[in-house]
């Protein structure tokens, strides 16, 4: 031998055996002859033997390639063995997880993350809490977070930031439609303005809007991000928008970004004892899954 053998060669191996051909063997595994071929020709490099005579009939083992069909179904039954150990252990994954959220990220992301979860892990549970407050996991509040937040630096928690999430003037295609869309700040005069209340600090965009929203333009000041959401999305006027948040709503029209930094981090954070838990992992994983695939598409719109 010459190295290593890859195991999935012999898949190969036993199919030109049972069959007689490449030809044969490639629509049985559903590949081309030629990938057919060229592994089984790996294989026999690999072992330094010649495992068929090449006939115009087709293809017949060799003397030692016969000895080797036995072991080497051997490994396959191993293998599919393997397989559906790992498989059923993904269908036993079960139980409840407390999962906490903003009202604004559950709405989003809730449909997906239920839907994923019941095909993949039927067992798995959920039991959402959807608030602005921080719940204490060190506590046992809740299990897993997906938090607009800083870093967390709680002892004990352990995260991952998914995303840093920039917020943009917005309007909904309605109003643009309407009144045009604002491309720069200059743009703005004219345009009804939504506002947030001033109590809500804090965040260089909410003082951002502060400074450049003249009191006269504003049609109202709401007291919440997500009835700001709301507000613009309704088609009131124009007002700040996660990027994150609007990526994918053809309801929405990006305005511009004011050159200011990001106005949140996204991150996902669960305690180091419930890490490794694997309905734990599995709804993270879903949620890590989720908000990539949304990343990417926030990405390819704005290419």
């Amino acid at each position: 031998m010459t190295g290593p053998i890859n195991v999935d060669d012999l898949r190969f191996l036993l199919a030109v055996a049972e069959t007689g051909s490449t030809l044969s063997a490639s629509k049985a595994l559903k590949v081309s002859q030629s990938t057919v071929s060229r592994r089984v020709a790996a294989l026999e490099a690999d072992l330094g033997i010649q495992l068929f005579d090449k006939r115009r009939t087709g293809y017949v083992t060799t003397e030692m390639g016969a000895a080797l069909i036995a072991p080497a179904e051997a490994v396959r039954q191993a293998v599919d063995a393997f397989a559906g150990a790992v498989g059923s252990l993904s269908r036993e994954i079960s139980g409840t997880v407390r999962f906490t959220t903003n009202d604004v990220l559950a709405n989003l992301l809730l449909p997906d993350l239920t839907m994923r979860l019941k095909q993949a892990h039927p067992g798995v549970r959920l039991e959402v809490d959807a608030s602005t407050l921080l719940r204490d996991l060190a506590q046992g509040e809740a299990d897993v977070a997906l938090r607009a937040a800083p870093a967390p630096t709680d002892p004990g928690l352990v995260g991952l930031k998914l995303v840093e999430d920039y917020w943009s003037l917005y309007c909904s295609r309605a109003y643009g439609e309407r009144n045009g869309v604002p491309k720069s700040l200059d743009e703005l005069s004219g345009h009804a303005l939504i506002g947030i209340d001033s109590h809500v600090r804090g965040r260089p965009i909410f003082d951002w809007a502060q400074q450049h929203f003249p009191p006269e333009a504003l049609l109202l000041r709401q007291n919440t991000v997500p009835a700001v959401f709301a507000s613009v999305r309704n088609g009131l006027g124009i007002g700040f928008y996660s990027e994150f948040i609007a990526a994918g709503d053809p309801e929405l029209v990006h305005c511009f970004r004011p050159p200011v930094p990001p106005a949140a981090e996204i991150w996902l954070v669960t305690h180091e004892r419930l890490r490794a838990v694997p309905r734990v992992r599995a709804v993270m994983d879903a949620l890590k899954a989720i908000v990539r695939e949304r990343i990417a598409r926030q990405v390819g719109k704005s290419a």
